[in-house]
């Protein structure tokens, strides 16, 4: 008999289904806006840490704040990942995952996303970068997931070399650069919807979302953990992520498995 392996689900960035604290559950009525989400999801995307690096006293708090079997996911700041030619400074490595290393066995994904900008012919200082993470984190708590923004980063020479450092390629639907479906990860898969309309917006339709659900179903089967974010954050994120937990719930009930397929 397969053993499900386990799936992780949740927002890029904090999105609640009520518009203010004024909505939550009595229960929640004093309580941080985390605690509440964890209650409804197992996982965050933190996209602020892309923007500007936490405190470890806040990465400290918010750990405290949520269930043990929940997953933070953070995104690797921009200072790291979006300099000309890679550049890339490894004190800012150090310091970025030491102050998330205070998430302590929250630990779930290190997102590493590139601009369009960067090409393949950055692999060696991708390589060195990912080394550099791996300094820090010798135990590989964090699942490395790279996100690529530019179609000559799809190559199975570049999805190999990923594989032998323990990081996969994260799935994504961003025209044009939506990434061919690989089931090759180390033992996970990180897929990101960034939205069926430009700008993060838009809604996905619940056949499209029913063919995703049979996907995610049978990387489950294979053992593989799955990581899943809605980032269409103006559009109809929580909604769209309410509806694939229930048909991957659905679809486990059922033992309908496909073929992976391209996530758009």
């Amino acid at each position: 008999m397969n053993t499900i392996a386990p799936l992780y689900m949740g927002t890029s960035g904090l999105v609640l289904p009520v518009p203010n604290k004024l909505f939550f559950p009595e229960e929640y009525q004093d309580k941080s806006r985390l605690s509440y989400y964890a209650s409804l999801f197992n996982s965050l995307e933190v996209n602020s840490s892309f923007y500007k690096i936490p405190r470890a006293a806040t990465v400290a708090r918010w750990a405290d704040s949520v269930p043990d079997a929940f997953r933070f996911t953070f995104k690797l700041w921009r200072g790291i990942t979006h300099n000309k030619n890679l550049q890339f400074d490894p004190l800012q490595v150090d310091h970025f995952m030491q102050v998330i290393g205070e998430a302590g066995n929250r630990k779930g994904c290190l997102l590493i996303q590139f601009p369009a900008s960067t090409r393949a012919d950055g692999l060696p200082t991708l390589l060195e970068l990912i080394d550099r993470v791996r300094r820090n984190d010798p135990a590989q708590q964090w699942k490395l997931s790279v996100e690529f923004r530019h179609l000559s980063w799809y190559s199975d020479a570049i999805v190999a070399a990923l594989t032998r450092l323990q990081a996969t390629v994260v799935t994504h639907d961003i025209s044009p650069s939506a990434t061919p479906f690989t089931d090759s990860s180390p033992g996970w898969a990180y897929i990101r919807f960034h939205g069926p309309e430009k700008g993060y917006r838009g809604s996905y339709s619940d056949e499209a979302l029913r063919g995703h659900a049979s996907t995610v179903q049978t990387l489950l089967r294979a053992g593989k953990s799955v990581f899943i974010y809605f980032n269409n954050t103006l559009g109809n994120a929580i909604g769209n992520l309410q509806t694939l937990r229930a048909l991957i719930a659905e679809s486990r009930q059922s033992g309908d498995t496909q073929a992976p397929g391209v996530i758009g």
